[in-house]
Formats: C-alpha cells, sequence, structure tokens
C-alpha cells in the first residue's frame, strides 16, 4: 500500500479543467435524415397492421361457436 493518504475522492487522478480530455468516446448526436423518417413510419404501419390481423386472427380461432340454426318448420303429416 501506498503511504500517501487521499483527503478527498475527486483528488484520484482526475484531470483538470484545462481543455486536455478527449472525446473521441463520446456518443454521437443521433441524425435522421428524411429516408429514416419514412422507413421508420412504414415500418410502425406494418407492425400496426400485422398486429391487427394477428389480433383478428386469435380472436377467431379463440371465439365462441356460432352456428346459425334455421328454424324447423313443422311439416303436415
Amino acid at each position: 500500500m501506498s503511504e500517501q493518504v487521499v483527503e478527498e475522492v475527486d483528488d484520484l487522478g482526475q484531470p483538470g479543467p484545462d481543455g486536455e480530455l478527449v472525446h473521441w468516446m463520446d456518443p454521437k448526436p443521433l441524425r435522421v435524415g428524411p429516408a429514416g423518417v419514412s422507413a421508420t413510419a412504414a415500418g410502425a404501419f406494418v407492425l400496426g397492421v400485422a398486429t391487427t390481423l394477428a389480433v383478428l386472427a386469435l380472436t377467431h380461432w379463440l371465439g365462441p361457436e356460432r352456428v346459425l340454426q334455421r328454424p324447423r318448420w313443422r311439416t303436415p303429416a
């Protein structure tokens, strides 16, 4: 162990505010052009249509059997 005593946590070798930091690892701002906006809108539309069709298919598949019965007419004997 070292014999140096650190008085504050901020003094642990952090570079000072002298502008020497390299920012090449910072995330770049998100840039979406007209093609990206159009692709996003089209994708959202397709996802909505697919979800609607899936819900309708599940409703039909899981729904009760609907059988229409014709009224039975009595025939004279």
